[in-house]
């Protein structure tokens, strides 16, 4: 290829479409912006050029995202980013999903997604806020096209390599292929609520602001609190460690801009309903959109990379995210000041009596917007202390111990705000509706005092935890009779929390661990159930190496387990992924650690030895010292002169407590003749020199004439085998929160679309 057709090869695989597109949809955001400002401005053109160009914005991340999925189809491995996240080996869905395994493509898809979402808006605006929301929100994203005009990826290598350097064989996972995106649309979500609250702000107009971000918000907390799910999901079934969270700083990231959220949607209800806690929601669901750039920047700068497994390499964009989380958290921190102190916004006082539904759902808020800071606080640990000769962490016995408190309190809130009114309640009158509630959970608690459960402060958890899931579950179905299955979701989303705090209680605090190494063939009473390594499966395709148990129950009943340990091809690391056996109370985890192949029955053994390396024979452990040589010159010389060469294999061979020295020899004579004496060994047999490189001082040693009943060696799998008491409850009661909290976002959505008519 002529160098004018390797420029113009070059020029139109980085530019041309991709690349293009994106400045494309820098231009048009930025006429965008134009737009919307000249509708504030009282051009009433303005804002129909405003959304064309909002939508041409769109359009040209659409053609930008497509075009790299595209690279990804086609395996072209030119694009630096594509050679370095995908393979020829990948099937199809690993290879769609290596789009967003790296910065650039993660942070392209929250962009795409973010934009997608931006046409959603304007149905949920009223026509003379849309400029000023949409213009807030259309900076959110403005940031994440800066990071990518300087990151850009279609970025082409010099050379067109052959294959890729492959996914990392961790994110190959069917979980993996759609837990990211979702929590980037998550991410996206929360900059709704934002703008509307920075847009109320501005235009010190606060009616109807709580009612219109209040499904978005809710929206932020079911697609982060998927997101969260899935990650736990993952991190479960394939890391091997025997959990599902594990407080890593790229985990916490996604955890308090959740918890955020939760608090706000608490708060935006109370002002929804009851007109109070205005500047409060203010400052939350500003909070909940800082919080996602700020933790974009732990997980995605670098700072972390000493610190989580999960943490991004810096890519040199550090700049460019502290500058944007700057200008946003200037932006709200003037505002806030603003509408706080000076020109306070207006606001309800409260005047709930302390116990009635208000004051509980503000001590509930309070308790979680306690939690989201307790959890930012420690993730921000070694940011905190690098000033430091020794940066540090915090581990996750802090985490547990913190929160733990906090959790108790929670549901002891939970337990009784259905029976409360916003008027209040006599203590009396409360505690004869909470009667079945407390009469079911007493006998719950009763039940895993005599289980296992002897912490009191466990205790209490639990009891509380019950009587939050049934009271919340009675009112839930009281309100679906009264009011149709809409009128329900927020209290069957406290179901959710009830159920998952004593499955994070149960199958945390209460699992069972014990490591066990299995000879291959020989049963081994392991976790209550009877286990026996069978066989060693090798490399299949794409299935890794597999290690085959047969697990025995007591019942009779048997079946296999097959636990994975394999060698990371990019890493050179041993990976393992575990077997999860499940059943309706527990699970039975197992997670393999080590395997031997050990050493079949035989008289001879060959085996090639570095200069320091050992090797076990029977009971004999043989280590190569070095060779016994002359200079190279010297034997050259020898041999020439018609003598011969001699170089001896000093050798250590351990047998218990004595130590002896074997020198087997290697001689060249000048009739191109190789002696090789053997050298008796203490424990019977004979060794030989077979083989030498004076280069490098390996040597290849054979050992003969030796016992083959000594030698032999069963293979053995060394695994760690847990129990996981009730942690099927963790993924259920998740489920019912998220279930709950779609059903309350849809009913708000069509409240909205009502408001709006009206105000239009």
């Amino acid at each position: 290829m002529n160098p004018l057709s390797q420029f113009l090869d070059h020029l139109y695989t980085l530019y041309l479409p991709g690349a293009v597109a994106l400045w494309c949809a820098t231009a048009f955001g930025l006429a965008a912006l134009w737009g919307y400002a000249s509708a504030l401005s009282g051009d009433r053109s303005g804002l129909r050029f405003g959304r064309r160009a909002y939508n041409l914005f769109t359009l040209s991340l659409v053609i930008t995202s497509a075009v790299l999925f595209l690279n990804f189809y086609l395996r072209d491995f030119r694009i630096e980013y594509v050679h370095s996240y995908s393979g020829l080996d990948l099937p199809l869905h690993f290879q769609m999903a290596a789009f967003w395994a790296g910065q650039k493509g993660s942070f392209l898809i929250w962009l795409l997604f973010g934009a997608l979402l931006g046409l959603l808006i304007s149905p949920t605006c009223s026509r003379r806020n849309e400029p000023l929301v949409m213009g807030v929100y259309l900076l959110t994203l403005m940031g994440l096209v800066l990071v990518l005009v300087r990151e850009n990826p279609f970025v082409m290598l010099n050379e067109a390599p052959v294959d890729g350097k492959g996914l990392n064989p961790l994110l190959q996972d069917e979980w993996m292929v759609i837990h990211p995106p979702i929590m980037f649309v998550g991410y996206a979500l929360t900059a709704v609520p934002f703008a509307f609250a920075i847009a109320a702000m501005l235009r010190h107009d606060y009616r109807h602001w709580a009612q219109r971000a209040f499904p978005w918000a809710l929206g932020s907390f079911l697609v982060l609190g998927l997101a969260i799910l899935l990650g736990g999901a993952w991190a479960y079934r394939t890391l091997g460690w025997g959990g599902y969270w594990g407080w890593d700083p790229v985990e916490n990231a996604s955890l308090v801009p959740w918890l955020l959220s939760v608090a706000s949607i608490h708060g935006l209800y109370m002002e929804r309903t009851r007109g109070r806690y205005r500047r409060a929601n203010l400052v939350l669901v500003c909070l909940t959109f800082l919080a996602v750039l700020y933790g974009t920047f732990l997980t995605r700068s670098g700072v972390l990379a000493d610190f989580s497994v999960h943490s991004f390499v810096d890519l040199g964009i550090s700049g460019l995210l502290l500058s944007m989380m700057g200008f946003f958290i200037l932006l709200s921190l003037g505002l806030l000041i603003l509408r706080l102190f000076i020109r306070p916004a207006p606001t309800k006082i409260n005047e709930d009596p302390l116990i009635s539904r208000g004051s509980f759902l503000v001590l509930s808020t309070i308790t979680v917007f306690t939690s989201a800071l307790v959890v930012a606080f420690g993730t921000s640990a070694p940011l905190i202390t690098s000033f430091m000769s020794n940066p540090a962490q915090v581990g996750p016995a802090w985490y547990n111990k913190v929160n733990m408190p906090l959790a108790v309190l929670a549901t002891v809130l939970l337990a009784w705000v259905p029976f409360l009114t916003w008027k209040g309640e006599e203590f009396r009158e409360v505690m004869r509706k909470m009667f079945f509630a407390h009469g079911v959970a007493l006998a719950l608690t009763a039940g895993l005092a005599l289980w296992k459960i002897h912490n009191p402060f466990h205790l209490v958890l639990v009891f509380f935890a019950a009587s939050a899931a049934v009271s919340n579950l009675q009112k839930t179905i009281a309100r679906t009779r009264a009011g149709g299955w809409a009128a329900g979701g927020g209290y069957l989303a406290h179901v959710g929390v009830g159920v998952i705090l004593i499955g994070f209680l149960a199958s945390t605090a209460y699992d069972y661990s014990t490591k066990i190494t299995l000879e291959q063939g020989v049963t081994a009473d392991v976790a209550d159930v009877e286990m026996t390594f069978t066989r060693f499966i090798p490399k299949q395709g794409r299935e890794k190496e597999r290690m085959e148990i047969k697990v025995e129950e007591d019942n009779g009943r048997s079946f296999f387990i097959y636990p994975k340990l394999f060698i990371n091809d990019r890493t050179r690391a041993l990976m393992a992924n575990p077997d999860i056996r499940k059943y309706l109370a527990q699970d039975l985890y197992v997670s393999p650690i080590q395997f031997d192949p050990g050493q079949t029955a035989t008289d001879t053994v060959q085996v090639q030895l570095a200069q320091g390396d050992s090797y076990t024979l029977g009971n004999s452990e043989i280590r190569f010292e070095s060779l016994d040589m002359a200079e190279p010159a010297v034997l050259v010389a020898q041999i020439q002169e018609g003598g011969q060469a001699t170089i001896g294999a000093s050798l250590k061979v351990q047998v218990g407590e004595e130590l002896h020295e074997v020198t087997p020899s290697y001689t060249l004579t000048a009739a191109r003749e190789v002696l090789t004496p053997p050298a008796g060994l203490p424990e019977g047999g004979q060794v030989v020199i077979s083989g030498m490189d004076p280069n490098t001082g390996s040597v290849l040693l054979t050992f003969y004439g030796l016992d083959p009943r000594e030698l032999y060696r069963p293979a053995t799998l060394a695994i760690d085998v847990t129990r996981k008491p009730l942690i099927n409850l963790v993924w259920l009661g998740l489920a019912i929160m998220l279930l709950g909290g779609l059903i309350a976002m849809f009913h708000r959505l069509r409240q909205v679309r009502i408001i709006n008519a009206l105000v239009d």
